[in-house]
């Protein structure tokens, strides 16, 4: 039963790709879905863009470690989605943007902040989709799908179903697997709830394996631990553009404000329930030395066969939600900044040219994905670590042309070098301040040389 509620589910999404396929007329189609997503949609695909394997299978890790106050990153997410509502989401949606480079672009003039933002974006994005690989094939390895065979199944339905229907596929996919995905956690920590007698019930059962007095203490992290998950988390989702590109492709400025204020709750709510379940997996496993595994055992040993199948399914659907927004993220840089944007190329080309030309690019930066995943493992990190010196980088500037009209190009690019190059020391020497993330630390230096750059440069 498990394994035929994967395979009609992963059919359902080749299906949605094919429908979405004949709705695809041009560019602005492929990549912002026509920029006419309505608020539902549009809150379901910024929503899944953070709800994918780390935030359900990491969330039940953190809940087996730490209890409740696991449950931060998710609603570090959900927070970020607010400020996104707050102060960027409007007024980037009324420009008629394609990608945050383009942002910086016609706030600052230039190709530099394009290229750089754009070079660090989508080589970090190729690392996190490698990284979704791998969470895939540890989710169908509870099939029973052993070795590579379940990434490779995984990667190329998401990659099919991107390639034939761009924005428009991802999106309605997304909207059904963050469904999909929000049920399924709903009843799995319902499930752990029922057997053990609700929260006291569970409470009471923990005391057994001494978990420590703040296992139950939403704030047992601690401020400072809090802090270090919150702003870093709120800083990328501010300047990411898996996010934005959602945004763009809303119907409106007030639908693009909107919808991030309901995924933003959504994220906040839904947070909790993968960290029950973990929670419930360290009641029945007390022994497990691996909290990765938590949520796969929970639902292999002690879920009853259909709601197993259910579970899976959801996770499948958190993971491949952010794998397919990551694709289309990666697809716009490399059409929109590059192709079109850095090497002038693309006016000569018909509507038809375009298209086939951008599905190629996502098919091969899904393959691309799938063979670091599967040949070089050890470099998803160095990849993922761009984020940190994008984030770095590019969140002084960003933010700071939005809220300062004094901001210059001089002073955004010294600010996207110096914040850069003190994430990339950071992250080789492992040097820490105070326990302060390296994006943190290395922002508050972009900042400065943000600020004093752009007032000299003024002043000449």
């Amino acid at each position: 039963m498990v394994l035929t509620t994967v395979i009609v589910y992963m059919l359902l999404l080749l299906a949605i790709g094919y429908w979405a396929n004949r709705k695809i007329k041009g560019l602005t189609d492929y990549l912002l879905a026509g920029r006419r997503l309505g608020l539902w949609l549009t809150a379901g695909a910024l929503a899944a863009t953070h709800f994918g394997g780390g935030m359900v299978v990491g969330g039940g890790e953190y809940g087996f470690i730490h209890g409740f106050s696991g449950a931060w990153y998710g609603i570090s997410c959900g927070i970020g989605l607010l400020f996104l509502s707050f102060l960027t989401a409007g007024k980037f949606r009324d420009l008629s943007l394609y990608t945050v480079p383009d942002y910086l672009a016609h706030r600052y003039g230039g190709k530099t902040v394009r290229v750089l933002g754009a070079i660090l974006s989508v080589v970090a994005i190729i690392g996190i989709i490698a990284a979704q690989v791998l969470a895939a094939k540890s989710a169908l390895a509870i099939l029973g799908i052993k070795g590579n065979a379940g990434a490779i199944i995984a990667t190329l339905i998401f990659i099919i179903y991107t390639v034939l229907g761009g924005l428009w596929a991802a999106t309605i996919t997304d909207f059904i697997q963050v469904i999909i995905a929000g049920v399924g956690t709903v009843i799995a920590a319902s499930m752990v709830l029922s057997n053990t007698g609700g929260l006291s019930g569970l409470k009471e059962s923990l005391s057994t394996v001494s978990p420590g007095v703040d296992y139950f203490n939403l704030f047992g992290f601690g401020w400072t631990t809090i802090l270090w998950i919150l702003l870093p988390t709120v800083m990328y989702t501010l300047i990411g553009q898996d996010f934005y590109q959602r945004l763009f492709a809303s119907k409106d400025g007030i639908t693009a404000r909107k919808a991030s204020f309901i995924g933003g709750i959504f994220l906040i709510i839904i947070s909790f329930f993968p960290v029950i379940t973990g929670m419930g997996a360290r009641m029945y496993f007390p022994e497990m030395t691996d909290a990765s595994m938590a949520l796969p055992r929970l639902v292999q040993e002690l879920f009853p066969l259909g709601l197993g199948a259910v579970f899976l399914a959801a996770l499948l659907a958190a993971i491949m939600s952010t794998a397919d927004s990551l694709l289309t993220a990666g697809t716009s840089h490399l059409i929109k900044d590059f192709w079109f944007e850095v090497f002038n190329r693309g006016q000569d080309r018909d509507k038809g040219q375009i298209l086939t030309i951008s599905r190629v690019t996502t098919g091969v930066l899904g393959l691309l994905a799938l063979i670091i995943a599967l040949l070089v493992p050890t470099v998803i990190d160095a990849l993922i670590y761009s984020y940190t010196m994008y984030t770095a980088g590019v969140f002084i500037p960003l933010i700071g042309g939005v809220l300062w009209r004094g901001a210059t190009r001089k002073g955004a690019i010294s600010a996207i070098f110096a914040g850069s190059l003190v994430a990339i020391t950071g992250i080789l020497t492992g040097f820490e301040a105070w326990g302060i993330p390296v994006e943190v630390y290395s922002a508050v230096i972009s900042l400065v040389f943000f600020v004093v750059i752009s007032l000299a440069d003024k002043k000449d």
